[in-house]
């Protein structure tokens, strides 16, 4: 599957699918792969409820992607539930599903699962705080809030005490203590001070001593009342905690079905955002084994690169009524890019996303695999037509799993022509045979005995188009050579071509500026083949 993956450029779409909360971005990792018919109407049927409710409201998506984003993860294991910030994000969480359900109107949120069922225990977090923020609050016992309150007294006298203290210090001693705790002053200055009770002095180094305020008994002692104080507190704080986590996780049941909704809404949301942005369709499945039809599918990679360099695009239209299918065409004649519309179209279509294309009706396979490209590949010592033999037998015994889409470009393509044909017509005719096998192989061999399979040729270069176009014109740069075989290259797909031969390389090959001698022998070559 990810060589298929691959050479759909599917991770060049699937980049731009971004779910916003941390259940849709593991649903996202997951990279699903759709084999239920069943299973894939849900996931149609939830984004395209999702575009429709939307479509054309800016102010609530905005405030739909605002919620999904400020969600964060839920820990509802009891050591998380036990602390200040495990309570926090049980409670932002509440606070950003609930927002979430609200937007969506009542037969929605049904589809979604989304039914709310805990106001009281939101009402009960709030109680510690709103926005990003959480406590255990007073307003939650109050025994909690007598000992805060005993606490602040003890603040308020031991700061009298020392103001006191520090104002006497200042007056009989000089030394000022707003806002230090010691000062360092010369040894000189030190035994000025007599041993003054009210003052606890230390060598700091050779010439300096270290003085400190000593407070006396009283502040002594109120301290001490405010450390027991505190005690308590932090007793009282530990049980209002319990309480709390102990009212969260008897939710825990909804609050499961909670995360499962949030993680619906989001991948429906983004499905249909990536919808509505892209210009999907949904597309239509059908029981294996159907046709696959496609109408002016785009393989957006390609068509966003041409865009980029000012080149035309053309969209594929095939109806493709045979499992096993045949396209022929010359090299740069479009067969790759017609099987990788394909592939693109079909893992979107069984990934749960809706297609580019005006209409795209398939079938649905257990698995996919692609043979090709292999030629800057190693394994083991294999060539490439040995990993290319080995990526065909892995796929074969596959077949045993259920229906697979088999997708060969240029396949056998570094082995001679003869014996290339050979295997090719032996593989197509093997396929034709087994029901679960959905294949389909792009060539430029001629002469392949087919048997059952369905042919198909790229147009190719469009030789009058170009004389036309070219007669007279001075030489130009490879851009322009690229742009110009773009420009004449008809990229359609032909239904029955019977396998006969390309005859677009030397026309390339020449416009790519191979000397004129030479595409002349090669004309001659092929005039005395006849």
């Amino acid at each position: 599957m990810e060589k298929f993956r691959a050479f759909a450029e599917f991770e060049t779409f699937y980049a731009l699918f971004r779910p916003l909360t941390p259940y849709g971005r593991l649903y996202r990792e997951q990279r699903r792969f759709f084999a239920s018919a069943a299973e894939l109407k849900a996931e149609y049927d939830l984004a395209e409820a999702m575009g429709a409710f939307l479509g054309g409201q800016r102010h609530k998506t905005d405030k739909l992607r605002f919620h999904l984003r400020n969600l964060p993860s839920l820990d509802l294991s009891a050591e998380a539930l036990n602390s200040a910030p495990g309570l926090f994000l049980a409670r932002k969480f509440l606070a950003n599903a609930a927002e979430i359900f609200r937007l969506l109107p009542a037969p929605l949120r049904t589809r979604f699962g989304a039914r709310w069922t805990s106001e009281e225990l939101l009402d009960l977090l709030n109680k510690g705080g709103a926005g990003e923020a959480f406590h255990v609050g007073d307003a939650y016992d109050k025994d909690l809030a007598a000992e805060r309150a005993a606490i602040a007294a003890c603040d308020r006298t031991l700061k009298g005490l020392r103001e006191k203290k520090l104002k006497t210090l200042r007056e009989r001693w000089g030394l000022d203590f707003t806002d230090r705790d010691f000062l360092v002053i010369p040894e000189a200055a030190a035994a000025k001070l007599g041993g003054a009770p009210e003052l606890f002095a230390e060598p700091f180094d050779g010439g300096h001593v270290t003085v400190k305020p000593v407070y006396g008994q009283d502040h002594m002692e109120v301290f001490a009342e405010r450390d027991r104080l505190r005690g308590r507190e932090q007793e009282l704080e530990a049980a209002v905690l319990k309480k709390l986590a102990a009212a969260v996780a008897a939710e825990r049941k909804a609050l499961e079905g909670y995360l499962a909704a949030v993680e619906k809404i989001d991948v429906a949301a983004e499905r249909a955002r990536l919808a509505a942005d892209l210009k999907l369709t949904r597309p239509l499945i059908r029981k294996y084994p159907a046709a696959i039809k496609l109408a002016k599918a785009r393989f957006l990679p390609l068509e966003t690169r041409l865009a980029e360099s000012g080149l035309k695009y053309t969209p594929l239209t095939a109806s493709f009524t045979r499992r096993v299918n045949v396209i022929y065409g010359s090299n740069m004649g479009g067969k790759t890019v017609a099987l990788k519309t394909l592939a693109f179209s079909q893992l979107l279509a069984q990934s749960g996303f809706f297609v580019p294309a005006a209409s795209f009706e398939t079938c649905l396979f257990h698995g996919a695999a692609f043979i090709g490209g292999a030629e800057m590949e190693t394994a083991g010592g294999l060539s490439s037509f040995g990993l290319e033999m080995n990526d065909f037998a892995q796929a074969h015994a596959a077949l045993r799993n259920g229906p697979l889409l088999l997708v060969m470009d240029e396949f056998a393509r570094t082995t001679n022509s003869e014996e290339a044909a050979a295997l090719l017509s032996a593989i197509l005719a093997d396929l034709g045979e087994k029901e679960p096998a959905f294949a389909f192989l792009a060539t430029h061999f001629s002469g392949l005995k087919a048997g059952g399979a369905a042919s198909f040729k790229m147009r190719g270069f469009d030789t009058a188009a170009f004389n036309e176009y070219f007669s007279g014109k001075p030489a130009c740069g490879l851009d322009e050579k690229l742009r110009m075989i773009n420009k004449f290259m008809r990229y359609e797909l032909l239904p029955g071509s019977g396998g006969e031969e390309a005859r677009d390389a030397i026309k390339i090959a020449g416009i790519l500026g191979v000397a004129k001698g030479i595409i002349k022998r090669a004309q001659d070559f092929m005039e005395d083949k006849k």
